[in-house]
């Protein structure tokens, strides 16, 4: 099996950190701080690195990259920015629902502005009611002769409030006994669509929305896909955005453990390093094996995606468990090494831990996963009977 990644892999990985650490590095704590979106230019200099619309083909926009060269630059963003990287993959994942289920139409009208960074996009499906069911959409759209007639709430969405667009999942009706979900682009500005910002404990810079539609009237040709099949391009897609999770907690993961060894480092006490106390050393090790083993389980999944193995999801489900309950132990660790230095805003590494903490809940909790896991070996379910 080969663990190594292609001279071109490694190349591209090391021109975006230069970038990263140049232009990005430097102005994150300030706007993390002021919980501002980060500059338009920054975001749009993404789609040249391949992290927007980098899994599209060519024709499309995109970079044409594997799912590894694809999760490989999404952990080296994650390393610096978190929040960056939930703005980018949250617009990214509308914007491949378009590129591979939308219509010609609203691949001309949408896609080339997303994938360029100059619009934003988000991804509605969890309710206030909502959450691991997500079948059960509350959020209602009825056809009229006019178009859809689209009633409901959204809550805790990614990129909702800064965002120009997004895909709205409502219930349309009925289908084998069961609620048939369906897609709407949804845009800013539509009569009766408004949006709250939620706060939240971290990623500041990643506004987190409530979305409300009052009798917003969408237009008939903003149905993506089939209607009534919306649910199956939901799970499709969630399934990646586990991948690319467990991505984000790798790269998460080594900012923390590198900040943690160059302060065990720098800091003396007794006449030397702290590094040099065998319990910091255990802190150390600890950490070196959570990054590791969630290193290997990432590269598992993407390995998995490209191949197309039947197992994928399996994959997916693992990596994303594992590795967001890694990234909370690595940056509980790594704040520890720091002492009370590592519980104010000094260092980075209280942020880190904000940051972390909910990767644990975004696309799919991990108890979910746990039951998707067991599920998958004991065809048994332990939600329905």
């Amino acid at each position: 099996m080969q663990f190594e990644l292609e001279d071109w892999q490694v190349s591209a990985t090391e021109s975006l950190r230069r970038y990263l650490s140049a232009e990005v590095a430097p102005i994150v704590e300030a706007y993390e701080d002021e919980h501002r979106l980060p500059p338009p230019e920054v975001i749009r200099k993404m789609h040249d690195f391949g992290l927007l619309g980098g899994l599209l083909k060519q024709a499309d926009g995109g970079a044409g990259l594997d799912y590894v060269t694809y999760c490989t630059l999404l952990a080296e963003l994650s390393r610096v920015w978190p929040s960056l990287r939930s703005i980018i993959t949250v617009s990214n994942l509308a914007l491949m629902i378009l590129a591979e289920r939308g219509t010609d139409a609203q691949r001309q009208r949408y896609l080339n502005a997303l994938v360029k960074g100059e619009k934003l996009a988000f991804f509605a499906l969890t309710e206030p009611n909502v959450g691991s069911d997500a079948s059960h959409v509350e959020t209602r759209a009825v056809e009229t002769d006019d178009g859809w007639l689209l009633n409901g709430r959204k809550l805790y969405i990614s990129n909702g409030p800064a965002a120009d667009l997004g895909i709205v999942f409502a219930r349309t009706g009925e289908k084998n006994g069961r609620p048939a979900v369906s897609a709407l682009i949804v845009e800013k500005g539509m009569p009766g669509f408004t949006s709250v910002r939620v706060r939240s404990m971290g990623m500041n810079c990643c506004p987190l929305g409530e979305l409300l539609f009052d009798d917003v009237l969408v237009p008939k040709e903003n149905l993506v896909g089939e209607r009534g099949a919306a649910f199956e391009i939901a799970k499709h897609y969630l399934n990646l955005g586990r991948c690319f999770v467990s991505f984000v907690c790798l790269g998460l993961s080594q900012a923390a453990f590198d900040a943690a060894v160059r302060y065990a480092g720098e800091r003396h006490q007794f006449g030397r390093p702290i590094g040099q106390f065998q319990l910091v050393q255990q802190m150390i090790a600890d950490m070196m094996t959570w990054l590791e083993t969630s290193r290997l389980l990432s590269y598992r999944a993407a390995a998995a995606l490209d191949r197309q193995h039947a197992d994928g999801a399996r994959y997916c489900s693992m990596a994303k468990r594992h590795n967001s309950e890694a990234v909370l132990r690595v940056c509980e660790t790594a704040l520890q090494v720091h002492g009370g230095a590592g519980y104010t805003r000094d260092f980075p590494v209280e942020r880190f831990y904000r940051d972390a903490r909910h990767l644990t809940i975004a696309e799919g909790t991990n108890q979910i996963q746990a039951l998707l896991l067991a599920q998958s070996v004991l065809g048994l379910s332990a939600l329905r009977g």
